[in-house]
């Protein structure tokens, strides 16, 4: 006869089957929200319609799906509900609403990450990834429509850095490379804070195109030049700037090409200039935080040789490269930013 735990507290065995349970439906968050912003449901309660019925109504869906999903964002704490009707909370106001300037959602509505990840286990036992997110093509087809929420996530950290290298205090009319710099938005910090600053951005010619829209936004374009071209290719001159950002670009490149793209950033800084490298990164065991390593996982998938790399490792690249003095330094962001001064 099987005897019962009598004891109202869960075992560590229970304890661990809810966690794997957890784990396994981790990805019904992720879901909720893309299927929400799909619909532009924040966008018909921003317009007036806060019963489930009007909800559906103004988003040509069913009303039994829409108020089942509408119950599930109030339970991921992204909809307030009273009564029978729905409300925004401020963040969702402000970050989910497609109409807001401050929209997150670009990034969060498509599909493109759960795609790439579906074949994870074949990535894996292969080696080969779902796509190569880092070629001119699908760059220019990926990039511009991810940045619009990578704009508004890197903003603060992007101003802290600034302030961390002295823009418009310590430091006046420094000369900026920003390379595969996206939106913009690190090489903008720096212009903002200092008016004397003088950026170029480089980027792929298609993405290029949306850094010209966020400098404009900024007001910010008699500060800016461009250099459209492959970071592999492109000549950076030599001498000529004192701060060179590479905003989360390095994970898609791998060890040779990012080794490579040190020593032309070496060449292309002033003496005593600094390299600011900023990044996922784990620890030098790789045993945390969990966000780097599963980022080097979204690399597997997404690029052809990407990776995170450690302190360790950059401390090692950059040294070889001819820089010294590299340090991190917190900008309040998921990793601190690596700064290394040319020797």
């Amino acid at each position: 006869m099987v005897k019962h735990a009598t004891s109202s507290k869960p075992s560590p065995q229970d304890l661990m089957l809810a966690r794997l349970l957890q784990m396994h439906f981790s990805f019904a968050p992720a879901k909720i929200l893309s299927a929400a912003l799909q619909l532009k449901l924040f966008s018909h309660i921003a317009a007036g319609h806060h019963t489930a019925r009007a909800i559906a109504g103004a988003a040509r869906a069913d009303e039994r799906g829409i108020r089942m999903e509408l119950d599930a964002l109030v339970a991921l704490d992204l909809l307030a509900k009273r009564g029978g009707a729905y409300w925004l909370i401020p963040p969702s106001s402000r970050y989910l609403v497609r109409e807001s300037p401050d929209y997150f959602g670009s990034m969060l509505e498509h599909d493109a990450l759960w795609d790439a990840w579906t074949p994870l286990t074949s990535v894996v036992r292969t080696g080969r990834p779902y796509r190569k997110v880092e070629q001119r093509k699908k760059a220019e087809k990926f990039f511009p429509a991810l940045v619009r929420s990578l704009h508004i996530m890197n903003c603060g950290p992007a101003h802290r850095l600034a302030e961390l290298l002295g823009a418009g205090k310590t430091r006046h009319g420094l000369r900026v490379l920003d390379v595969a710099c996206g939106s913009g938005i690190w090489g903008i910090a720096v212009a903002e804070a200092d008016s004397t600053a003088r950026v170029v951005a480089h980027d792929f010619p298609g993405v290029l195109a949306t850094t010209r829209r966020y400098v404009r936004r900024h007001q910010l374009g008699k500060q800016f030049e461009y250099l459209p071209g492959d970071l592999r290719k492109v000549n950076f001159g030599q001498g000529q700037f004192d701060v060179a950002l590479l905003g989360n670009i390095v994970h898609s490149e791998g060890e040779r090409s990012s080794r490579d793209l040190f020593k032309r950033l070496h060449k292309a800084l002033k003496p005593g200039g600094c390299v600011v490298i900023i990044d996922m990164i784990p620890n030098d065991q790789r045993t945390g935080p969990a966000f780097p390593i599963f980022f080097a996982i979204n690399m597997l998938v997404n690029t052809a040789n990407g990776d995170t790399y450690t302190l360790a490792e950059y401390r090692q690249w950059l040294a070889a490269a001819g820089f010294r003095q590299v340090r991190p330094a917190p900008i309040g962001s998921h990793s601190p930013a690596i700064i290394a001064t040319r020797a």
